[in-house]
């Protein structure tokens, strides 16, 4: 049952009130970083893991609209939560393959998946696999490997199974875990029949749109964090946000942020209509959602003043993430050169 738009601001309010009961803090810890606990629940309560999974499989068929506004939430407080890799990616491939017994675990959080959309370092032969793979978004954490081989074949690896190994990769983002993980002939399961190159498309498309939902709310965030602290500190006997010049700032940072809003919620609906657009549409989104949520966390540092600069004080996450989003899922260039593509230039 696809949401209707007063039903999405309902589902907004309901997801922000349950990932607001935590706070973004600097205290991280250095090993698997998702919140294994508070993803269950997220599963149990709101069935955030089957937002976008047909209800006849499980889930609540709201659509990727209302998936997209959980990302963009998670994006508000920088959740330790698996929505990009274990439910945009892995559990998009696991669906488009048609593995469908693999959807249990994953629906209900008892399973957290890891995806790699680009796996050239990893050959399988006879359903072994072998090769390395680096930076794997939540790969200390994750039970299960899904990843794309050099033919769009998908294979399903069991982390837990002997002839794999992990190790932690240090990373700008404080809030993400990343690994490095060998492969030394561990057993591979091919999900579906053969190649499936539509459906690696697709999740590309997916993942590129909720990186764009991600970086629109952590943009949404600093931005407000920014303007509320202008407005109760004082110097000079006055509110510093009474001054012209942070008052310019903050405008601009505003239309920025407009700007993004805008553009995540063209892509979310030409993603769940399956428009025709909707590759441009996506392009567009990444290419202003990325440099909007880096210049908001950039100018909430600097509008916090000496506070701002502290470790203490999480300004600092969300320019961690803002920047290593970026290196990760292209920055804007990138994403402008995908635009003049899709124009046909």
């Amino acid at each position: 049952m696809i949401l209707r738009e007063e039903e999405l601001e309902t589902w907004r309010e309901v997801v922000r009130s349950f990932l607001e009961r935590g706070v973004v803090t600097t205290d991280q810890p250095a090993g698997p970083r998702v919140d294994r606990e508070l993803w269950r629940r997220a599963c149990a309560q709101l069935g955030m893991a089957g937002i976008d999974v047909p209800e006849e499989l499980g889930g609540s068929g709201a659509g990727f609209g209302a998936l997209a506004l959980v990302q963009r939430e998670c994006g508000r407080v920088l959740a330790r939560l698996p929505v990009l890799g274990s439910v945009v990616a892995a559990q998009g491939l696991v669906l488009g393959a048609g593995a469908m017994d693999l959807l249990g675990g994953l629906l209900d959080g008892s399973v957290v998946a890891a995806a790699a959309l680009d796996a050239p370092g990893v050959t399988v032969t006879d359903g072994r696999a072998t090769g390395q793979l680096d930076r794997l978004l939540d790969g200390l954490s994750a039970d299960l490997l899904v990843l794309v081989g050099p033919d769009s074949t998908i294979w399903a690896v069991d982390l837990g199974a002997g002839g794999v190994r992990r190790t932690g990769q240090e990373s700008m983002d404080l809030t993400r875990d990343f690994a490095r993980v060998e492969l030394a002939d561990a057993p591979a399961r091919q999900l579906g029949d053969g190649p499936r190159p539509d459906v690696v498309a697709l999740v590309r498309q997916r993942v590129a749109a909720a990186v764009a939902c991600e970086q629109q709310g952590g943009a949404q965030r600093t931005l407000e964090d920014a303007v509320a602290y202008t407005l109760t500190r004082t110097q000079f006997g006055r509110v510093i946000g009474s001054f012209q010049a942070l008052k310019h700032r903050c405008a601009d940072l505003a239309i920025e942020v407009d700007l993004a809003t805008s553009a995540v919620e063209h892509a979310a609906w030409a993603i769940q209509t399956d428009a025709p657009e909707a590759p441009l549409a996506v392009a567009m989104a990444g290419s202003v959602c990325g440099p909007a949520f880096l210049s908001c966390a950039l100018e909430n540092v600097q509008l916090h003043g000496g506070i701002g600069f502290t470790w203490e004080h999480p300004a600092h996450l969300f320019v961690r993430r803002a920047e290593s989003d970026l290196a990760l899922f292209g920055d804007g260039e990138a994403h402008r050169e995908r635009v003049l593509v899709e124009l046909g230039f």
